[in-house]
């Protein structure tokens, strides 16, 4: 007997109801759905048969819960105004009797590729077992029902189920997450920082400087809350830089709204930082707006930039660096070469290549507009190596490494021949982990329907045969989609700034044209049917540079 346990949410800001999603599977008739915070300093509890549950606490994400008999089964809760980005999870379970097991089933997840069949999810006590990882079998409940957009959404969006059991011995409380958690409030009890800006949520953006000298290098770590092992590895690097030879920059937690919330990969907004380097905005990325601003005066001395970050499907750690034929890529191959003797360290995951997609980011950011030729990112596996996750001593071991390259980059290049041999990356599955392409894939969907005329969204009431060919081109378009984002191109600094200079006119010149031709009250203002805003917010709405010209004429007929 399915037995509703409590619901959880940690913001309301998910734009797809899971409820109806899993409606069938979890057996739901009307469930309502009372919106809750994380908790600064509070956890809740909630009471099944056998044991007790904690979650809205610091980076915890827990959406729905619900009792079958001895299994949990979990609905994780959606990166903020995202359409379904779960991969993280955190919570915490206390056993209401000795030598319980308990089969837990996490049933949306969104990564198709795993290494958590191998490793198995992080516990503070013991280890789960009996594992498996496989496609969610939702039934398709909404193929019938006038609710298309659900059925749509399950064909564009398969999701996975991560399935594991684990005996409770005694009542000590067990915490379960996707890898090692470093919450937030861990960063704000660093010393020595100070607050360079504040997020959405009113958290702090810190920064810490180690060393003294003339010349900088910038540290990064925490742009996706999910890649816990980037914050290790920083908090041993704090502790350890003591340099007279550059002075060290330190941004050790990019994403602090993302990482109390429990998001996998992007900040309140749902935007994931990584991607928004180049032109941040104050009102939806301030992470990244307040760092740049922070970092302006220093910017003709930056000689390194090092972006740490988590990866989930490659083991061992490894760098991904920027190149192009000009330098033949020996001053960053002599770099990567001091990492070689590391018994940690990958050589053949490494790579040089400047993408198209990716130029956005902070590393080819800083390569092409900062002019920093030792711009990096270092992955760092959430699973660890061969031998196992990665232990406080191997994160040490890492970071001492890292601050010891940092000092040498500037030796003289060893003999050519011996440096290693760094192929660049063949696909997107090679590089950070994302998935924002099949989140894109959904939103042109969306939009595509939203854009459809008026009599067109009156036809509701279809035939089979129509509902079949509607399904059929959204599997199309998938199809279309998908293979054109994965595309991969190879860009030089000339041509990553000339495709960025062309981009933000483009951008301005359609703000500009639908402005002048389009003007609408409906269109712009579609909450308010009546009067239009005052001339100044409608400037600001567009972020234009100066006055939009509107005939007096124009205005009158509305």
């Amino acid at each position: 007997m399915n037995k509703k346990l409590q619901l959880i949410t940690t913001h309301n800001y998910s734009l797809i109801n899971y409820l109806k999603v899993f409606q069938k599977k979890l057996q739901l008739l009307d469930t309502n759905i009372q919106p809750q915070s994380n908790q600064q300093n509070g956890q809740l509890t909630f009471i099944a048969s056998q044991i007790q549950i904690y979650s809205l606490y610091d980076s915890s994400n827990l959406f729905y819960l619900a009792e079958d008999n001895d299994t949990i089964n979990i609905l994780l809760n959606s990166d903020s105004n995202t359409n379904g980005c779960t991969q993280w999870f955190h919570f915490q379970v206390q056993a209401l009797k000795p030598t319980v097991t308990i089969k837990f089933k996490i049933l949306n997840n969104r990564r198709r590729q795993q290494l958590l069949t191998n490793f198995k999810p992080y516990t503070s006590k013991s280890t789960c077992f009996d594992l498996h990882y496989y496609k969610t079998n939702i039934h398709h409940p909404y193929y019938a029902n006038d609710d298309s957009q659900i059925a749509k959404y399950q064909q564009l969006m398969p999701f996975y189920t991560l399935e594991f059991k684990f005996t409770f011995q005694d009542d000590e409380i067990v915490t379960f997450a996707y890898a090692q958690p470093y919450p937030l409030s861990r960063a704000l009890s660093l010393t020595d920082y100070k607050t360079v800006g504040y997020t959405q949520l009113n958290n702090p953006i810190i920064q810490i400087k180690r060393g003294k000298a003339k010349q900088y290098v910038v540290i990064l770590a925490r742009q996706h809350p999910s890649e816990t092992s980037g914050s290790f590895v920083v908090e041993q690097l704090i502790n350890i830089i003591n340099s007279s030879k550059y002075r060290y920059i330190i941004y050790p937690m990019v994403n602090p709204d993302g990482v109390f919330l429990g998001n996998s990969r992007c900040n309140l907004h749902g935007v994931d930082l990584n991607r928004k380097w180049i032109n941040p905005q104050l009102q939806s990325e301030p992470e990244i707006y307040f760092i740049k601003s922070s970092l302006e005066k220093y910017k003709q001395k930056i000689i390194m930039m090092v972006d740490l970050h988590g990866h989930s499907t490659k083991q061992h750690y490894f760098i991904y660096g920027c190149a192009n034929n000009q330098n033949n890529n020996n001053e960053i191959k002599n770099f990567i070469a001091k990492f070689s003797d590391h018994s940690l360290f990958h050589m053949k995951h490494c790579s040089l290549e400047t993408q198209a997609n990716r130029k956005s980011t902070a590393r080819q950011t800083f390569w092409y507009q900062y002019k920093v030729q030792f711009s990096i990112t270092i992955e760092i596996s959430l699973f660890g190596s061969l031998n196992g996750r990665f232990s406080d001593s191997d994160y040490k071991e890492i970071a001492q490494q890292i601050y010891d390259s940092i000092e040498k980059c500037n030796e003289p290049m060893a003999d050519q021949t011996t440096l290693p041999v760094i192929d660049c990356l063949g696909n997107d599955q090679d590089e950070s982990d994302s998935e924002c392409e099949q989140d894109f894939a959904y939103e042109v969907v969306q939009k595509r329907d939203s854009y459809k005329e008026p009599k067109k969204f009156l036809f509701k009431q279809k035939t089979i045969q129509t509902e079949t060919q509607c399904i059929q081109q959204d599997q199309q378009l998938k199809k279309l989609l998908l293979p054109q984002i994965k595309k991969i191109k190879s860009m030089t600094k000339s041509e990553h700034k000339s495709s960025t200079k062309m981009e933000f006119e483009n951008q301005m010149k359609v703000k500009q044209d639908s402005f002048q031709k389009n003007f609408n009250i409906i269109n712009y203002f579609p909450q308010r049917n009546t009067q239009p805003k005052r001339m100044s917010s409608i400037k600001k709405d567009l972020n234009l540079n100066k006055c939009p010209q509107i005939k007096v004429d124009q205005m009158k007929n509305y």
